[in-house]
């Protein structure tokens, strides 16, 4: 199983709320790049699971368009969900083991994720650039058994 972990694009300065914040261009950019990376590496997401704050689904909407994959929202992986929570919604998917999954989300979530899954650690969170994508491969759906096998972090 692969499960790609993707920070959203760069975001606008919190005007209203932090879920309503948009993507700048340059997020806009970065998303692209990603989108390109993935789609230019062979990765096909058989599922594009992506947080319901805009900067998130507008990031997830370039990923969507090249790969030719819809976007379903997922409340549990916002900036503040807990990650244990996360990790049982994951296992409730109840993935076969050739599945490519992507999740577009947030810091530190998504770090946390990271690091979760590679370094076996529940309480940290891996660093992740702003739009970077990291494939991590699992033989099964563990704590600490995910080995990172590609990262990209998209240039200004």
């Amino acid at each position: 199983m692969q499960i790609i972990l993707i920070r959203h694009g760069k975001a606008e300065h919190q005007t209203t709320t932090d879920a309503n914040r948009s993507l700048t261009a340059e997020g806009e950019s970065q998303a692209q790049q990603t989108a390109a990376w993935l789609v230019n590496h062979g990765y096909q997401p058989d599922a594009l699971f992506v947080s319901p704050y805009v900067r998130a689904q507008q990031t997830a909407v370039h990923l969507s368009q090249a790969l030719d994959v819809p976007i379903t929202t997922c409340e549990l992986i916002k900036p503040d969900s807990e990650l244990l929570a996360t990790v049982k919604w994951l296992e409730q998917l109840d993935l076969p083991e050739e599945a490519v999954i992507a999740l577009v989300c947030h810091m530190p979530i998504v770090g946390r994720l990271a690091s979760f899954f590679i370094d076996g650690d529940a309480n940290q969170g891996q660093a992740f650039h702003l739009a970077e994508a990291k494939v991590i491969e699992l033989p099964v759906l563990a704590m600490g058994l995910g080995q990172q096998v590609a990262d990209f972090v998209p240039h200004l």
